[in-house]
């Protein structure tokens, strides 16, 4: 072999070398940039579990529908504590609430904004000075006269109700109604006694004796039925 087929072999040999390099290392960065491509997914997906579960562990109660009261045609909300830890109860324990919450709207404990407020006001203005059960004791009575034949089926027409020229609750007929201011108590009791809270045992009247009438307190004797008295006021139903 002569000097210059010598020369050129080499030339082809040293080429096929160059070319196995630089394929080797175009492989070692795809097979590099492949890593690095399921690395930073599977960063990703980690990140995405991380974020699922601090969001889970961030929203750790869900409200439940007992915290809005249905005000004439839209949702009005109020301020309760009526909730559960959605991390241990679950979906089926929203659903068990949601579903009792429906049957307190069809027991008709659907109100107007104008109910609620007179709601609010008369409680204040019977019973401010009563405890938190006394507070729902008045409220209930409202409650049970809505749902009685011989009484209106609204808050505000029970409240406001006159027969024969004599108002059926006091603070209606001095004003009282009118100058209360609310306290956060007495929203709470109301908002309890909205849920269902009852201590009445169906009482459908109720007197403060020392200040009543005392032809009014010579009625509810002779022709009412004591239930029981509860701080200042003596509860009364029919016979």
């Amino acid at each position: 072999m002569n000097k210059k087929s010598r020369q050129k072999k080499a030339r082809l040999a040293a080429v096929a070398v160059l070319m196995m390099t630089i394929m080797f290392s175009s492989q070692q960065v795809s097979a590099k940039e492949e890593i690095q491509v399921r690395e930073e997914g599977l960063k990703s997906i980690i990140q995405g579990v991380a974020i699922s579960q601090n969001t889970q562990k961030a929203v750790k109660r869900i409200g439940t529908s007992f915290e809005v009261v249905l005000v004439g045609q839209r949702m009005g909300k109020r301020e309760i504590q009526s909730r559960l830890d959605f991390g241990n109860q679950g979906a089926e324990e929203v659903k068990r609430l949601k579903e009792k919450s429906i049957g307190f709207t069809e027991n008709k404990l659907v109100m107007s904004d104008e109910d609620y407020n007179t709601l609010l006001k008369i409680v204040e203005a019977e019973a401010g000075g009563e405890d938190i059960k006394g507070k729902i004791l008045v409220a209930n009575v409202i409650f049970n006269r809505m749902k009685s034949p011989d009484f209106p089926s609204t808050v505000t027409e029970v409240v406001w109700e006159n027969v024969a020229g004599s108002p059926q609750f006091s603070p209606t007929a001095d004003g009282r109604i009118h100058t209360v201011t609310v306290s956060e108590e007495t929203r709470e009791a109301v908002n309890r006694a909205i849920d269902g809270e009852d201590y009445s045992k169906g009482a459908l009247f109720f007197m403060e004796e020392a200040y009543a009438d005392k032809s009014n307190v010579q009625w509810f004797k002779k022709d009412l039925k004591f239930l029981f008295k509860h701080g200042v006021h003596d509860f009364y139903t029919y016979p």
